[in-house]
């Protein structure tokens, strides 16, 4: 007989396999959808303002019958165009000397770059040492400014702007053609032109 009963060999049993639980999928990404500006709003225009605008810059009676043919071409809708008047607010010292003013309007201009798809403008630099203004006549798409200036342009809160109406005012149809067909040494707003440049 043995000394040592053996051990029975006990057989573990065998564990049901756990369920592997299936992967989460993730929910797909919204896509998250450009806010459009006011510009990129609006609907279709007949104005085609890159066409518009070689044809202007070449005409030889850009303060005459070049603007007369500007409005008859425009698109006054909603949808289309409008005309503006900006104004610089100066601080002191700032019209005191011709560069200074030139480097301010040069600036303004340059930032304004990304808005020409959309914009045509004639600014200048009016009066005399001491007492310089900055302002310009822009002709921009939609009924009111566009973001790309207002909201996109750092100096434009330091502008002053008004909304022109040629066909009712001759004022206003005065001021256009005056910039838009003026030279330097010319009046403009009642003061001396002194630089003109064309945003375009």
């Amino acid at each position: 007989m043995c000394a040592k009963g053996l051990k029975p060999v006990c057989k573990e049993e065998a564990k049901p396999a756990k369920a592997k639980a299936a992967p989460v999928q993730a929910a797909p990404a919204k896509k998250e959808e450009k806010v459009k500006d006011n510009v990129e709003s609006l609907g279709e225009t007949p104005f085609v303002l890159y066409d518009f605008k070689t044809l202007y810059v070449n005409h030889p009676d850009k303060k005459g019958k070049g603007v007369d043919t500007w409005y008859e071409m425009n698109d006054w809708s909603e949808n289309g165009w409008s005309f503006w008047h900006l104004h610089y607010d100066i601080y002191e010292g700032e019209g005191d000397k011709l560069h200074i003013c030139n480097n301010l309007m040069g600036g303004f201009m340059s930032r304004a770059e990304h808005t020409s798809k959309y914009s045509f403008a004639r600014q200048a630099v009016l009066g005399e040492e001491g007492s310089l203004q900055i302002m310009g006549v822009w002709f921009v798409r939609g009924q009111e400014l566009p973001d790309g200036l207002v909201k996109e342009h750092p100096q434009m809160e330091y502008y002053n702007t008004r909304k022109l109406d040629p066909r009712n005012n001759k004022e206003d149809d005065a001021l256009i053609r005056s910039y838009f067909g003026g030279n330097v040494g010319d009046t403009l707003s009642g003061l001396k032109c002194q630089t003109l440049k064309w945003h375009k």
